[in-house]
Parts: structure tokens; C-alpha cells; sequence
């Protein structure tokens, strides 16, 4: 069978429900485009990222600052975490996508919104960063007319399907904040602090859309990459609940100026040593080897656990100061780059290969199978690079020392562009039906026994 064999046949997936092959065809290429865009815009803030340290140093809350930030979680984080869910919410749920069309419109306004705020961050144009921004939130209400049906409508919900619902409204909240406090720089209506109504959109972004999402995540695919030989704890759900209920209370304090940030900032830390201590007893009890994959998502732990730490510290430490503004610089590092990006690549290594495969065979095009779609000789690099930079990076923005700093950047950068060379191979062959030079031998196994090249 050939792509242009594809006819409009319905095929059932599941509640009664149908869906068309063209349809079909759309939504298994749909988590294709939001990885392609990921993987640009990481490679973009990655490259971009030395050029700016010493504005780090000095003060984290500046243009050049907001756009790389803005290019790391829009266009890295959250592309490649819609791409995922784009695949797995339909699956999860058994409810096809409302509307798989639409599903497009908001990739094109997603990559024109990021790409505008972006730039206009960068040159300092508010004006048009608003009307950017205001894109990226028409956006994401798109996204979330597709993905709402399907969650909130599932029934008996599962770990996974929870945390991503209630990761989705925070992405919703999120947005219109970050809209908001955009056209605050225009028309001056908001009150409060303006470094406190910053820190309440970057943690209900970082803390309730991010970080529950990876959560949820990670209680899924852990355990299907481990087979661990205990089941995924109740504690599991509540933890879940309890991270987005800390991320609500400490959002309202900063937000209102009426205290209690700091228990708020207590309760999410504690929320995340116990995702810690669940994900901790699946890795115990494993029946699988610990691969690449969970060696970044293990080492994304570990600076998750230090960027905790350092949040307790701006607690009572003012960001406005010399150390207050490297430990804010650090706390992003190790939250972004070292907790969420490490857990983003790892995952990527199998999802992925395994998206391009199973959409291949979808769209009609010869099969390959998951090895031939990797390249796991420079996964060392990525690794090591990746977090001996992060952790450089860190304690120079700590210490304030600029060059140290900067050294951190430029490794991390080396990781992060061999990434995107890798990455950019294996999506490739899901907008090429060819196949790699090693697909050619004819001994070749693939999944479900056939050796068709």
C-alpha cells in the first residue's frame, strides 16, 4: 500500500466513534510537525544562549532574557509537549480528535505567535508583543478545544489523563497572564509588584503546565520503559492533585501580594519529593536496564530537586539583588534546562522513532523499524554535555562569575546542537517515504515480522 492509496474509509476508534483514513493520516503526521518545530527552536536558544549570559549576570528580567526564555518554553517545551499529546491523548482516552483539522491552524498560529514574541521581546516592542502574545493564547485555546473533549469527557480517568487535564488549564491560565501582563507594559492597568505578578506567570507556567504535565507523563511511560514489578502507587494521583493545588495557592499570593508564598513554595517542593519517592520505587523495582532515556530523566531528578532548593531560597531572598537575581538565574537553568530538558530529550530517544514508524505505516510508506530511525552513538555527548553545562552554567550565574558562566552555556550548546543534528535525521523520514542506508538489507527484522524495505 502506497500513500496515494489512501481511501475515506472510517475506521472505528472506540465509544462508537469513527474516523476517516485521510483523518487518520493527519493526526499520525500532527506530533511530526510540533517535534520539527521543538527541536528549531531548542536548537535556536541553545545556539543563542552564550550570546546573552553576561545580561543573566547582570539582571535576569531583560528583553534579550524574556525572548530566549519565551524561545525555550514556547517554542522547545511546549511544541514538543502538544506534539505528545497529540498522540497519546486520543489514544489514552479512546476519543478520536474533534476536529484534526483545525489541529493545523493552531500550529501555524502557534509558530507565527512564538516567532513574533520572540522577536519583539528581543528589540523591546511592546506593542507588537501583545498582539503576538495574543496570537499564542488564540492558540492555545484552539489546542485545547481539541484536547478538552477527550480529557474531561474520558471515562474512568487514569494518573496520566488527570495530570494532563489539569496541566491544561494551567497552560490556559498561563497564557492569558502572560497576555496580560504584556499589555500591562502598554496601558499600565495591572497592580501590584511587577517582579511578583512575573514570578506568578513563570511558575503557573513552569510549575502548573510544565512540570505537572511531565509528572503525569512520566507515571505512564516509566513504567512502560521499566516494567517495574510493583504498580504505580495511589499516592501517585494524589501528588498530582497536590502539585496543582500548592501551584494555584502560590500563584493567588503573588498575584493578590497577601503572603504565603513562602508555604505555598514549601507545599510544592514537598509535592515534588514525592514524585521524586514514587518515580524513585518504580527505578527500584525495575525489570528493565536503565538505558539513556532514564539516565536523562534520572538526571532531570536530581536538578529538579536542586532548583527546589534554590526556590526556597528566593523565598527570602530579594530578586532584585546581586545574588537574589544569580539565584533566580540558576533557579531557570536547572528548572528548564536541567529538570525539564533532560526528561524532554531522554523521552524523545523512543517516542520519536517510534511516532515516525508507526505514522509511516500509516501514511502507507515502507516500514522501519525504531532502531533505524536512531542514532545512539552520540547519546554519551548529548548527556554529559547537557548537564555538565547546566550545572557550570548554574554556579556561574550563582557566583557571578561571567566567564565561568558563559563556558557553561557554550557546552551546553554543543549537546544541544548535536541533539538537533540527530533529531533532524530521524524526523526526516516523516516527510520522506526513502528509508536509511541500513534499511536496505534484506535480513532486516521489523515489527510484526515483516522484512519489507
Amino acid at each position: 500500500m502506497n500513500g496515494a492509496n489512501v481511501g475515506p474509509a472510517k475506521h472505528t476508534v472506540g465509544a462508537g466513534e469513527s474516523i476517516s483514513s485521510h483523518d487518520r493520516v493527519r493526526v499520525a503526521r500532527l506530533p511530526m510537525h510540533f517535534f520539527t518545530v521543538a527541536v528549531a527552536f531548542f536548537g535556536l536558544a541553545v545556539a543563542s544562549a552564550p550570546w546573552v549570559v553576561g545580561d543573566l549576570v547582570e539582571f535576569f528580567y531583560q528583553p534579550l532574557l524574556l525572548a530566549l526564555t519565551h524561545a525555550m518554553t514556547l517554542g522547545w517545551i511546549t511544541s514538543a509537549i502538544m506534539g505528545v499529546m497529540y498522540r497519546y491523548v486520543p489514544a489514552l482516552t479512546k476519543r478520536p480528535l474533534r476536529f484534526p483539522r483545525l489541529a493545523l491552524l493552531q500550529l501555524g498560529l502557534f509558530v507565527v505567535g512564538v516567532m513574533g514574541m520572540i522577536v519583539h521581546f528581543a528589540i523591546g516592542r511592546w506593542v507588537a508583543t501583545w498582539l503576538a502574545a495574543g496570537v499564542v493564547v488564540l492558540s492555545v485555546v484552539l489546542f485545547a478545544v481539541n484536547m478538552l473533549p477527550c480529557l474531561a469527557l474520558a471515562r474512568g480517568r487514569g494518573v496520566a489523563e488527570t495530570g494532563m487535564l489539569l496541566a491544561l488549564l494551567y497552560l490556559l491560565v498561563a497564557a492569558v497572564l502572560g497576555l496580560l501582563l504584556a499589555l500591562d507594559k502598554t496601558f499600565g492597568f495591572l497592580h501590584g509588584n511587577v517582579l511578583s505578578n512575573l514570578a506568578a506567570h513563570a511558575h503557573l507556567a513552569a510549575l502548573g503546565w510544565v512540570s505537572l504535565m511531565i509528572c503525569a507523563v512520566s507515571y505512564r511511560m516509566v513504567p512502560a520503559f521499566l516494567l517495574p514489578e510493583v504498580e504505580l502507587p495511589r499516592a501517585a494521583m494524589w501528588q498530582l492533585y497536590s502539585l496543582a493545588l500548592a501551584v494555584g495557592g502560590l500563584g493567588i499570593a503573588l498575584l493578590g501580594g497577601i503572603g504565603g508564598a513562602g508555604v505555598w513554595s514549601v507545599a510544592i517542593m514537598l509535592a515534588l519529593l514525592a514524585y521524586v519517592v514514587v518515580l524513585g520505587s518504580l527505578v527500584r523495582n525495575r525489570r528493565m536496564p536503565i538505558d539513556w532515556t532514564m539516565r536523562h530523566a534520572l538526571a532531570g531528578v536530581v536538578c529538579l530537586v536542586l532548583s527546589a532548593g534554590l526556590g526556597l531560597m528566593l523565598v527570602r531572598i530579594d530578586p532584585g539583588t546581586a545574588l537574589g537575581s544569580g539565584v533566580a538565574g540558576a533557579y531557570g537553568v536547572l528548572g528548564l534546562l536541567g529538570w525539564v530538558t533532560n526528561f524532554i530529550i531522554g523521552m524523545s530517544y523512543k517516542l520519536f522513532p517510534g511516532f515516525i514508524a508507526g505514522m509511516r505505516e500509516v501514511v502507507g510508506w515502507p516500514k522501519l523499524a525504531i532502531a533505524e530511525l536512531s542514532l545512539p552513538r552520540y547519546r554519551p555527548l548529548v548527556f554529559f554535555s547537557l548537564n555538565g553545562g547546566v550545572l557550570a552554567l548554574a554556579i556561574g550565574l550563582i557566583t557571578a562569575q561571567v566567564v565561568f558562566a558563559r563556558l557553561g552555556a557554550i557546552i551546553v550548546g554543543v549537546g544541544g546542537l548535536v541533539y538537533v543534528a540527530v533529531m533532524t535525521w530521524t524526523l526526516r523520514y516523516a516527510y520522506r517515504p526513502s528509508a536509511p542506508r541500513a534499511a536496505s538489507d534484506p535480513l532486516r527484522i521489523l515489527p510484526g515480522g515483516s522484512s519489507r524495505g
